[in-house]
């Protein structure tokens, strides 16, 4: 029930901040109108071609990782790729303890 108050809650404010953004004029102009002339500005336009352009080596060293390591379709660990770890009974206990305290 508490989840379903944070979520109407925070599609509340979403619903709220869409709003003032595109109806309330801040001076001459709405707030998403000010972000999109910021956006359309000489500097911001330099500093996105400079990110892509610092960024680039990692995304394709990314890309080429990614690439090299084909797996086969349809198939996943049965651990989901997760680390293999022991643990005690009391721990196990535990862990169980808590992950049905958090799903009440």
């Amino acid at each position: 029930m508490f989840r379903l108050l944070k979520l109407g809650v925070a599609l509340m404010g979403f619903v709220a901040f869409a709003w003032f953004g595109a109806t309330v004029k801040l001076g001459p102009r709405t707030l998403f109108e000010h972000l999109h002339a910021i956006g359309q500005t000489k500097e911001s336009q330099d500093l996105v071609d400079g990110t892509k352009r610092a960024a680039g080596p990692l995304v394709d060293d990314v890309r080429r990782h990614i690439a090299s390591k084909p797996e086969p379709a349809g198939v996943a660990p049965p651990d989901g790729g997760a680390p293999e770890e022991r643990l005690s009974s009391s721990d196990l206990h535990e862990l169980h303890r808590l992950i049905r305290k958090v799903d009440r």
